[in-house]
């Protein structure tokens, strides 16, 4: 990967050519994995090049500086002699700062602290105190104020902070942190990034409360605490989306939701709905601005997972039957053909729930009562939801091992035993909450408002 340095650091990037500290007492020097892993970032260039935001020229294994010209010979040993004086240029400030902060680094912190000064010049700790958070944990030796060694977490949010370049977010240079913060926490040299991810964040006219574009999360994990933002009027967003390819929200990104990928988040400031004046709600006659499952139903109308009751109504206190939950999670399926599946039910009519159960029945999505009914029109409740949200994760593959005691609810005892695992996997997986803090009401049956809202959690923890 090519070297890039934002505009702020290219005026520090003089002192960077003509060190002048003082010659430090440590003497650690970077590994041969760790010379290899910038080569990989840098890449080999023998025509020098200009970085945009860079005030120098750039060549070989990502050299830089006033002594670059256009048409300067290269060849592989000039290159390696440049970059050996570079890494030992690096491995003297890391050195300075190992003595004079007493960090007591070990190898591999060394080296993280090397590849990210290669990539940002020799002074960016002093150059850039009280800007940067990993710049003033470098000196208070990753250590909290009260003298405690700063979370794994934290250290990598930090390193994941200095990923741009003439004001730009570099996906690139987030990745390369994130390596760096791998080697520094686990000595980890591979660049698979097992133990994080990022979100690069868009306050959409608001404010970060941060100040930070980007963060860091522990990767398949939920993401428990979503960045802070504010209006202009000092309000919090409606909620955090994910983006599509286009920057348009898409899908509502909740505490709860499993951080299995990297993302781009938008904050949703305008009332709770995600598509601005093509929100879905302004139709239905029954879905105030205010309503507080406004965000949960434009979410499963443009996604084609819900449809009105009518063509102005959503009818959001209607109790679900089980034909409808089938149904939803056929569309969310992409309503596959069903030709030739044998029907097994005595009382399945022909109607808008036919394909939908057949599909749910041959795929053990949804099974139907011992008297060979389904009973599509029964009422749909809390603790059948839940089987049929595990059961549906299950055949998609999806992770199901979370799971929640459920024993704290005083009516946890009226969960029928088909349901309990998958009340229990509901529960932990934050799809289903209690309907107060003490009773899940298993056998209660659920509305069309709660059900999107339960759709919107899960297919926003699972997809």
């Amino acid at each position: 990967m090519k070297r890039y340095i934002s505009m702020l650091l290219a005026l520090v990037m003089l002192l960077t050519l003509f060190p002048l500290t003082a010659a430090a007492d440590s003497s650690m020097q970077a590994s041969e994995n760790l010379k290899t892993l910038i080569k990989s970032y840098e890449g080999y260039r023998e025509d020098a090049y200009l970085n945009e935001g860079e005030a120098y020229l750039t060549i070989g294994w990502g050299h830089s500086g006033p002594d670059v010209y256009v048409g300067m010979p290269m060849n592989p040993q000039i290159a390696e002699d440049l970059f050996n004086s570079d890494i030992k240029t690096f491995e003297d400030s890391v050195n300075k700062w190992n003595d004079q902060y007493k960090l007591n680094l070990n190898q591999n912190q060394f080296d993280a602290l090397v590849s990210i000064t290669y990539n940002f010049g020799a002074y960016w700790v002093e150059a850039n105190s009280g800007d940067w958070r990993l710049a003033n944990y470098v000196q208070s030796g990753f250590k909290d104020a009260s003298g405690n060694r700063l979370p794994d977490l934290e250290i990598a949010d930090a390193f994941g902070v200095l990923c741009s370049s003439a004001r730009k977010i570099l996906p690139g240079l987030i990745t390369r942190r994130i390596n760096e913060a791998e080697i520094f926490l686990y000595n980890n040299y591979h660049t698979d990034n097992t133990h994080f991810v990022y979100t690069i964040l868009n306050p959409n006219g608001g404010t970060l409360a941060s100040g930070n574009r980007v963060a860091i999360f522990y990767k398949d994990q939920p993401y428990g605490t979503l960045p802070a933002a504010v209006s202009a009027s000092g309000q919090a967003p409606s909620y955090w989306a994910e983006t599509d390819e286009n920057g348009k929200p898409v899908t509502p990104i909740t505490a709860s939701t499993i951080a299995n990928k990297n993302r781009s988040l938008i904050a949703v400031w305008n009332g709770g709905c995600a598509l601005g004046d093509n929100c879905p709600s302004k139709k239905f006659t029954d879905i105030t601005p205010d309503f507080w499952a406004h965000d949960a139903i434009d979410y499963v109308v443009s996604n084609n997972m819900f449809n009105g009751t009518t063509g102005t109504t959503f009818s959001p206190g209607v109790v679900m039957s089980r034909g409808m939950l089938v149904t939803v999670l056929y569309r969310l399926e992409g309503s596959p053909d069903v030709s030739g599946i044998e029907n097994p039910f005595s009382d399945l009519a022909d109607n808008a729930y036919h394909d939908a159960i057949l599909w749910a029945s041959d795929n053990r999505i949804a099974n139907g009562w011992q008297d060979g009914t389904f009973g599509a029109n029964g009422t749909l409740t809390r603790e059948q939801l839940a089987v049929f949200l595990h059961s549906y994760a299950n055949y998609k593959g999806y992770d199901t091992n979370n799971y929640s005691d459920i024993g704290g609810f005083s009516d946890a005892k009226d969960v029928g035993e088909f349901a309990r695992e998958s009340m229990c996997w509901a529960v932990g997986e934050g799809i289903i909450n209690g309907t107060t803090a003490t009773t899940l009401s298993p056998k209660t049956g659920a509305n069309r408002a709660q059900v999107a809202t339960m759709m919107m959690r899960f297919t926003g923890g699972m997809l």
